[in-house]
């Protein structure tokens, strides 16, 4: 019986100490006061327009492009339009897919092609949408990309110009009404359960199945294993990514600075414009191999101490019970 409570507190001490950890390293959730946006050689207003288009309509549309103040030179451009559409993983690619970048065809520019921009000086970018009158229903998409023109120059080392070409687009999300079809699938959510190095983090991938493009919303949350206060949310601002038909996203959820160890309940939800809804609650262990190899040897220290103390009560039981010799 001895023996029995010895090692009932010793191990109840452990995991005391172990789980203790959950609560004094995880830190408080906090907004990201310090994020620094990419920095481009001009700016653009807006970068995303969306709209909704009829056959046989006729749209006026129009942006601004900026030579910033930063800058200490003009600025030339050039202007293209470009069918365009996201591939798994978020990033633009200017092509045509599937027919959706019809859209391209439609746009005319009301403006020059070309210019230059002197330092805080700023152009309208105007353009005409024609729909044919036989386009069918669903989802097109264009992009009117502007692309500084580097200065002619040696480009030495005294020279302060930045001789590098930068693009920036003005994409062009339409709705071409009619019968629109809003459907998709959320092929997997995935948590890790055990992680050694790094972030916790989720991944989804969501299938846009409809015509049109949709939104994908992804609500993630981080729970001590004995509190229902969370250490990280972004509840209030969920990530949200534009899928556009025919098309698939794999995209990932992170919370920066997990602490080194810890012991969690995370809440992943994934939805997308529609209703589909997929949802994964799991417990999350974040334990670096040190300190797994630290326990790993605590464990071995009390194992080994429990088989001695035992094999000395047998040994010191034995002696007593011993008859004396005549």
């Amino acid at each position: 019986m001895r023996i029995h409570a010895l090692s009932k507190r010793v191990v109840s001490a452990f995991f005391a100490a172990v789980l203790s950890l959950t609560f004094i390293i995880a830190p408080k959730a906090s907004a990201d006061e310090n994020y620094v946006g990419p920095l481009s050689g001009f700016q653009m207003s807006p970068m995303t327009e969306r709209i909704e288009l009829k056959p046989g309509d006729t749209y006026k549309g129009t942006f601004y492009i900026m030579n910033p103040e930063r800058n200490t030179s003009d600025l030339r451009y050039k202007l293209e339009v470009k069918s365009f559409y996201r591939d798994e993983n978020n990033e633009a690619v200017f092509e045509d897919v599937d027919g959706r970048g019809q859209l391209a065809d439609w746009i005319t520019l009301d403006c020059k092609d070309s210019g230059t921009l002197a330092p805080r000086e700023s152009a309208n970018v105007t353009f005409t949408i024609n729909v044919p009158y036989n386009v069918p229903a669903g989802g097109q998409y264009a992009a009117i990309v502007a692309t500084s023109i580097p200065p002619e120059g040696d480009g030495g080392a005294d020279s302060a110009t930045i001789r590098e070409s930068v693009a920036m687009a003005h994409t062009v999300l339409a709705e071409v009404k009619g019968n629109t079809i809003r459907t998709s699938e959320i092929n997997s959510v995935d948590v890790p359960g055990f992680i050694f190095d790094g972030n916790i983090k989720a991944s989804a991938k969501v299938s846009n199945t409809g015509n049109i493009h949709g939104t994908a919303t992804y609500t993630f949350e981080v729970y001590p294993l004995f509190s229902s206060d969370p250490v990280y949310t972004n509840e209030d601002e969920p990530e949200k990514k534009l899928i556009l038909p025919d098309r698939s996203l794999l995209h990932e959820t992170v919370w920066e600075n997990t602490p080194t160890f810890g012991i969690f309940n995370v809440h992943y939800k994934v939805e997308f414009e529609g209703g589909n809804v997929k949802e994964v609650t799991k417990l999350v262990i974040k334990c670096p191999v040190w300190l797994l190899f630290i326990l790993l040897l605590v464990i071995i220290a009390i194992v080994a101490y429990v088989v001695r103390y035992i094999k000395g009560r047998k040994g010191a039981r034995k002696e007593f019970t011993r008859e004396p010799e005549e």
